[in-house]
């Protein structure tokens, strides 16, 4: 692997086959993540995410350091990640949504992902006929690529129609709650805000609701605990559909602030405050060592 500051993305990191997660992609078993720490360990030196930024922001770094970052808040991190990660003596950071972690509303992917499960993404279909939704699509790539307020709500109320009461509020038990953000806080990890309700705030669609979100977010999450989060992590992120005005926009609503992203590329200078980072994809850790080799050689 070549030299400089690899931040690895994942999302939850659990035993639990769960419904309302199973379709959003980026969850591990906690074995794999364990093997991946394995080989990765043995690959760079490990590192907690404010160490990595400290030696990028002093680079060039002549080393391979490797850093952890899980995003959405699921609680399976705190259960099985943070074990492992201790074991390795390393902490890691967590991107946290104020809408699911203080039980306002569910991420509207989770509902998406739960309707599908109780296939009743035929009625959505139907729904989204007036949206432009034709025959053959794919739902969950239709509502991302085509995102509107007015589309989450026809989720919201299909979902509304299947769960509620006590089960709906059961359901937010996939996401950690303040006094665990708070533990992983006092065992020194980087809490940071991931937007309040992880809409694509970066792409064409929203991005109007790019200040309003990560201001929501600090705002409610500062309510309650410590939070004040020099980093912006932006959600979804695809590459290929970010706003030709993400940048100016981020820059001259949070012009101290970091912005944080899922771009694979590898992290050699903090100049631009851009944080890159690699999302995993379904591999043992002996291939996830190549991958990242592949990558950081073509960075």
């Amino acid at each position: 692997m070549n030299n400089g500051w690899y931040v690895l993305n994942y999302h939850d990191i659990s035993w639990e086959e769960n419904p309302f997660i199973s379709r959003i992609g980026g969850s591990f078993p906690p074995d794999v993540f364990a093997e991946h720490l394995e080989h990765l360990s043995k690959a760079g030196t490990l590192v907690s995410v404010q160490e990595g930024i400290e030696a990028t922001k002093n680079g060039p770094v002549n080393d391979v350091l490797i850093s952890f970052w899980f995003d959405d808040g699921f609680k399976g991190v705190r259960k099985y990640a943070k074990p492992i990660l201790d074991h390795h003596n390393v902490t890691a950071a967590m991107s946290i949504n104020s809408s699911f972690l203080l039980r306002k509303d569910m991420f509207w992917r989770c509902k998406l992902s739960f309707l599908d499960y109780l296939d009743q993404t035929r009625i959505l279909r139907s729904r989204l006929k007036k949206y432009g939704f034709k025959f053959g699509e794919q739902v969950r790539l239709f509502t991302l690529d085509n995102f509107s307020l007015e589309i989450v709500e026809e989720i919201n109320q299909l979902y509304a129609t299947y769960v509620s009461g006590e089960f709906a509020h059961d359901a937010f038990r996939i996401f950690d709650t303040l006094s665990g953000m708070q533990m992983l806080q006092e065992s020194g990890w980087l809490i940071t805000n991931h937007s309040a309700n992880h809409y694509p705030i970066g792409e064409a669609s929203s991005i109007g609701l790019l200040q309003t979100e990560f201001e929501t977010c600090e705002q409610e999450v500062s309510e309650h605990m410590r939070f004040s989060s020099e980093y912006c992590v932006l959600p979804f992120d695809r590459v290929s559909k970010r706003s030709p005005d993400l940048f100016k926009t981020f820059a001259e609503a949070f012009p101290e602030k970091y912005l944080v992203l899922v771009s694979e590329t590898l992290n050699k200078s903090l100049d631009d405050k851009l944080i890159h980072r690699f999302g995993p994809p379904q591999m043992d850790g002996k291939d996830l060592v190549k991958y990242l080799s592949y990558l950081g050689s073509n960075a």
